[in-house]
């Protein structure tokens, strides 16, 4: 793929206006005192290094494209690099925090390896049929103020400080990013390069999964994700 074509792809991933919003300015500054604000005020209550939290030399995330090679035209995959921009060490110290949340529910598998050895003595029936299912661009249509929501009813359960919603709101939603000399903000879902998302995807998910298993007309016989 050309210099030329990578940069067309990337204008038309951003030329969808119910994921990404132009911007004229850099709101890294803006961003970067809320944050500070942020960790100074609940650094007592939630044991936060404030040196360690707060960036010495905050950046805007940056976007670049993973061409799809295994797809036809190979569609780029939009990667925002998050290293170094205001909410990327506190949004790394939550994931720390709420990582014991998720992996509860009888869908979870750890990974591959896991998956294999769960599946290796099953037997399908004539009648049964094993399919898989993808979420298309994940992280973006994700509602955030519902990722929120059951975060924060998790760390009610768990008797942990609903003060860490706060500051999960705050990373979830500054989900801005730098394109050559242009900013974009993403208009929902939960920010994309932030080590926290992961995290809060997994712990949606397994919500989302446990309501549908329960009420689903035809339940399966086996399920992992």
């Amino acid at each position: 793929m050309d210099t030329s074509e990578y940069n067309f792809k990337i204008q038309q991933l951003l030329s969808d206006v119910s994921t990404y919003k132009k911007i004229k300015i850099d709101t890294t500054t803006n961003t970067l005192k809320t944050t500070t604000d942020l960790i100074k005020k609940y650094s007592e209550k939630l044991d936060l290094d404030v040196n360690s939290t707060i960036p010495s030399c905050a950046k805007p995330p940056r976007l670049y494209g993973l061409p799809k090679i295994h797809k036809l035209n190979a569609s780029l995959h939009p990667i925002v690099s998050q290293i170094d921009s205001p909410t990327y060490n506190l949004a790394q110290h939550l994931a720390k925090i709420l990582s014991p949340l998720r992996g509860h529910t009888r869908a979870h598998t750890n990974d591959s390896y896991h998956f294999v050895s769960e599946i290796k003595d099953l037997h399908l029936a004539d009648n049964e049929t094993m399919v898989s299912f993808d979420v298309q661009s994940l992280f973006t249509c994700l509602p955030s103020e519902d990722c929120i929501s059951i975060v924060t009813r998790k760390l009610e359960d768990n008797n942990m400080p609903t003060e860490y919603a706060v500051l999960l709101k705050h990373c979830l939603t500054s989900g801005y990013l730098l394109w050559k000399v242009e900013f974009y903000m993403q208009v929902d879902g939960v920010a994309m390069g932030s080590p926290v998302s992961p995290v809060v995807v997994d712990i949606f998910m397994e919500d989302f999964e446990e309501k549908a298993l329960l009420t689903a007309p035809v339940n399966p016989r086996f399920y992992k994700r």
